[in-house]
Protein backbone atom coordinates (compact mmCIF):
# COMPACT_ATOMS: atom_id res chain seq x y z
CA UNK A 1 0.00 0.00 0.00
CA UNK A 2 1.06 3.49 -1.06
CA UNK A 3 0.59 5.68 2.23
CA UNK A 4 0.86 9.11 -0.06
CA UNK A 5 -1.88 8.00 -2.12
CA UNK A 6 -4.17 6.75 0.88
CA UNK A 7 -3.51 10.30 2.57
CA UNK A 8 -5.23 11.58 -0.58
CA UNK A 9 -7.29 9.55 -0.75
CA UNK A 10 -8.48 10.97 2.90
CA UNK A 11 -7.82 14.80 2.09
CA UNK A 12 -10.57 14.91 -0.60
CA UNK A 13 -13.02 12.33 0.89
CA UNK A 14 -15.66 14.46 2.30
CA UNK A 15 -19.44 14.18 2.43
CA UNK A 16 -23.06 14.36 4.21
CA UNK A 17 -24.44 11.91 7.06
CA UNK A 18 -28.37 12.70 6.75
CA UNK A 19 -29.40 12.01 10.35
CA UNK A 20 -33.06 11.77 12.24
CA UNK A 21 -33.86 12.58 15.70
CA UNK A 22 -33.04 9.85 18.25
CA UNK A 23 -35.64 8.39 20.22
CA UNK A 24 -38.33 7.65 18.00
CA UNK A 25 -38.61 11.52 17.11
CA UNK A 26 -38.27 11.00 13.19
CA UNK A 27 -39.93 14.19 12.19
CA UNK A 28 -37.45 16.16 12.47
CA UNK A 29 -34.24 15.96 10.14
CA UNK A 30 -30.69 17.33 10.01
CA UNK A 31 -27.51 17.37 7.78
CA UNK A 32 -24.08 17.10 9.04
CA UNK A 33 -21.10 17.58 7.15
CA UNK A 34 -17.76 15.86 7.26
CA UNK A 35 -14.15 15.54 6.67
CA UNK A 36 -11.47 13.41 7.97
CA UNK A 37 -8.30 15.51 9.67
CA UNK A 38 -4.84 14.56 10.30
CA UNK A 39 -1.54 16.85 11.73
CA UNK A 40 1.54 16.07 10.03
CA UNK A 41 3.86 12.93 10.34
CA UNK A 42 6.36 13.77 13.43
CA UNK A 43 9.86 11.52 13.33
CA UNK A 44 9.29 7.96 13.63
CA UNK A 45 11.33 6.89 16.47
CA UNK A 46 10.73 3.75 18.17
CA UNK A 47 7.35 2.70 16.21
CA UNK A 48 7.12 -1.06 16.36
CA UNK A 49 7.73 -2.35 13.09
CA UNK A 50 4.36 -4.11 12.38
CA UNK A 51 1.01 -3.81 10.60
CA UNK A 52 2.62 -0.73 8.52
CA UNK A 53 2.33 1.25 11.23
CA UNK A 54 5.78 2.97 10.52
CA UNK A 55 4.53 3.56 7.56
CA UNK A 56 1.29 5.14 8.29
CA UNK A 57 3.04 7.20 10.62
CA UNK A 58 5.88 8.58 8.28
CA UNK A 59 2.72 9.82 6.43
CA UNK A 60 0.07 10.84 9.20
CA UNK A 61 1.00 12.42 12.21
CA UNK A 62 -2.47 10.75 13.73
CA UNK A 63 -6.07 10.57 11.87
CA UNK A 64 -9.46 11.71 12.98
CA UNK A 65 -12.26 10.18 10.59
CA UNK A 66 -16.08 11.39 9.92
CA UNK A 67 -15.18 14.42 11.57
CA UNK A 68 -17.97 16.79 12.26
CA UNK A 69 -16.57 20.34 12.58
CA UNK A 70 -19.62 21.52 14.86
CA UNK A 71 -20.44 19.21 17.05
CA UNK A 72 -16.66 18.05 17.10
CA UNK A 73 -17.84 14.41 16.88
CA UNK A 74 -15.73 12.00 14.90
CA UNK A 75 -16.09 8.04 13.75
CA UNK A 76 -12.53 6.97 14.95
CA UNK A 77 -9.37 8.48 16.07
CA UNK A 78 -5.89 7.18 15.29
CA UNK A 79 -3.73 8.71 17.76
CA UNK A 80 -0.28 10.15 17.76
CA UNK A 81 1.94 7.36 19.49
CA UNK A 82 2.96 9.46 22.47
CA UNK A 83 -1.08 9.07 23.11
CA UNK A 84 -0.22 5.37 23.26
CA UNK A 85 -0.09 4.90 26.80
CA UNK A 86 -2.84 6.98 27.91
CA UNK A 87 -4.92 4.97 25.85
CA UNK A 88 -3.22 1.31 26.61
CA UNK A 89 -3.73 2.35 30.27
CA UNK A 90 -7.82 3.48 29.79
CA UNK A 91 -8.31 -0.02 27.65
CA UNK A 92 -6.38 -2.01 30.67
CA UNK A 93 -8.65 0.08 33.05
CA UNK A 94 -11.83 -2.48 31.93
CA UNK A 95 -10.30 -5.24 31.52
CA UNK A 96 -7.74 -5.91 33.91
CA UNK A 97 -9.53 -6.93 37.08
CA UNK A 98 -11.62 -9.59 35.29
CA UNK A 99 -8.55 -10.94 32.65
CA UNK A 100 -6.97 -12.05 36.06
CA UNK A 101 -9.80 -14.16 36.83
CA UNK A 102 -10.38 -15.29 33.65
CA UNK A 103 -8.18 -15.00 31.13
CA UNK A 104 -9.27 -18.03 28.74
CA UNK A 105 -12.72 -15.47 28.02
CA UNK A 106 -9.75 -12.91 26.59
CA UNK A 107 -8.29 -13.45 23.30
CA UNK A 108 -4.20 -14.79 23.65
CA UNK A 109 -3.42 -11.28 22.78
CA UNK A 110 -5.33 -8.84 24.99
CA UNK A 111 -2.59 -8.72 27.64
CA UNK A 112 -0.04 -8.05 25.01
CA UNK A 113 -1.27 -4.96 22.94
CA UNK A 114 -1.26 -1.62 22.02
CA UNK A 115 -4.25 0.86 21.74
CA UNK A 116 -3.48 2.88 18.80
CA UNK A 117 -6.63 4.52 18.96
CA UNK A 118 -10.39 4.83 20.31
CA UNK A 119 -14.01 5.24 19.01
CA UNK A 120 -13.91 8.81 20.95
CA UNK A 121 -16.34 9.25 23.37
CA UNK A 122 -17.31 5.65 23.71
CA UNK A 123 -15.14 4.03 25.91
CA UNK A 124 -13.88 1.33 23.11
CA UNK A 125 -10.40 1.74 21.90
CA UNK A 126 -8.34 0.33 18.68
CA UNK A 127 -5.63 -2.15 19.75
CA UNK A 128 -2.80 -3.85 17.52
CA UNK A 129 -1.76 -7.11 18.99
CA UNK A 130 2.03 -7.01 19.60
CA UNK A 131 2.80 -10.64 18.66
CA UNK A 132 1.24 -13.92 17.82
CA UNK A 133 -0.59 -15.30 14.53
CA UNK A 134 -2.63 -11.92 14.85
CA UNK A 135 0.33 -9.32 15.35
CA UNK A 136 -0.20 -6.00 13.36
CA UNK A 137 -4.06 -6.79 13.48
CA UNK A 138 -6.49 -3.82 13.72
CA UNK A 139 -9.31 -5.05 16.25
CA UNK A 140 -11.59 -2.71 18.04
CA UNK A 141 -12.73 -3.29 22.14
CA UNK A 142 -16.41 -3.01 22.08
CA UNK A 143 -16.83 -2.77 25.72
CA UNK A 144 -20.23 -3.19 25.58
CA UNK A 145 -20.15 -6.95 25.50
CA UNK A 146 -16.34 -6.90 26.43
CA UNK A 147 -15.88 -7.84 22.24
CA UNK A 148 -12.63 -7.73 20.29
CA UNK A 149 -13.71 -7.01 16.47
CA UNK A 150 -11.61 -7.91 13.70
CA UNK A 151 -11.45 -5.23 11.39
CA UNK A 152 -8.55 -5.63 9.19
CA UNK A 153 -4.92 -7.21 8.74
CA UNK A 154 -2.72 -3.98 9.20
CA UNK A 155 -3.71 -0.22 9.93
CA UNK A 156 -3.37 0.73 5.78
CA UNK A 157 -6.12 -1.64 5.15
CA UNK A 158 -8.50 -0.69 8.00
CA UNK A 159 -8.29 2.73 7.00
CA UNK A 160 -8.98 2.26 3.35
CA UNK A 161 -11.95 -0.23 4.66
CA UNK A 162 -13.40 2.63 6.89
CA UNK A 163 -13.44 5.32 4.09
CA UNK A 164 -15.63 2.78 1.91
CA UNK A 165 -17.89 2.00 4.73
CA UNK A 166 -20.94 -0.83 4.28
CA UNK A 167 -24.23 -0.91 5.56
CA UNK A 168 -22.98 -2.72 9.06
CA UNK A 169 -19.93 -0.30 9.19
CA UNK A 170 -22.21 2.85 9.21
CA UNK A 171 -24.42 1.42 11.29
CA UNK A 172 -21.42 0.77 14.12
CA UNK A 173 -20.51 4.20 13.32
CA UNK A 174 -23.77 5.66 13.86
CA UNK A 175 -24.20 4.08 17.49
CA UNK A 176 -21.64 6.49 18.92
CA UNK A 177 -21.82 9.69 17.34
CA UNK A 178 -24.78 12.62 18.36
CA UNK A 179 -23.72 15.21 17.03
CA UNK A 180 -25.00 17.49 20.24
CA UNK A 181 -24.25 21.40 19.89
CA UNK A 182 -26.84 23.14 22.31
CA UNK A 183 -29.10 21.51 24.07
CA UNK A 184 -27.46 17.60 25.15
CA UNK A 185 -30.91 15.74 24.60
CA UNK A 186 -30.92 17.37 20.83
CA UNK A 187 -29.28 13.87 19.52
CA UNK A 188 -29.03 12.41 16.03
CA UNK A 189 -29.31 9.47 14.54
CA UNK A 190 -27.09 8.56 11.03
CA UNK A 191 -30.06 7.47 8.24
CA UNK A 192 -28.36 7.53 5.34
CA UNK A 193 -24.46 8.76 4.25
CA UNK A 194 -23.49 10.26 0.53
CA UNK A 195 -20.31 11.32 -0.48
CA UNK A 196 -18.35 12.95 -3.29
CA UNK A 197 -17.33 9.63 -4.87
CA UNK A 198 -20.87 9.13 -5.46
CA UNK A 199 -21.48 6.37 -2.70
CA UNK A 200 -24.85 5.87 -0.74
CA UNK A 201 -24.69 3.77 2.28
CA UNK A 202 -27.58 3.39 4.66
CA UNK A 203 -27.31 2.16 8.32
CA UNK A 204 -29.48 -0.48 8.98
CA UNK A 205 -31.95 0.49 10.93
Amino acid sequence: MKFDELKNRVSLHRGIFYCVGRGGNEETSKKVDFIHTCEPPEPVGDIPDIGMLKEFYKTFGNLRLYFDERSGESAFYIARPDEWGMLSECFHDWIDDDFNENPDMYPYWANDCIAVGEIPASGNYILMPLGGEKQGYVYEFEHDGYEFIEHAANIGEFVAKMLEPDSNILTHMAVHMTFIENDPQDQWWIKEMSDNYGRVVRTNS
